[in-house]
């Protein structure tokens, strides 16, 4: 089984994919909203996906806008 990450882990993590997704969750969560989507931790794998995710959200909003 893959090892869950932490918050403090997480964030680390978002930081070193910060230009692929990982900004939102650096820059915006804290704590309590970690605990609250991921009350059991995160794998690498799965933040990779929500980091892909959110960029590709971002993506999006910006050719919304241009």
């Amino acid at each position: 089984m893959a090892k869950r990450m932490n918050y403090d882990e997480f964030m680390e993590y978002a930081k070193a994919h910060y230009e692929k997704g990982g900004d939102t969750f650096f820059e915006c969560w804290g704590e309590k909203e970690y605990g609250m989507f991921y009350p059991d931790g995160i794998t690498k794998s799965e933040a990779l996906k929500l980091f892909r995710r959110e960029l590709s959200h971002q993506k999006d909003i910006a050719g919304y806008w241009y």
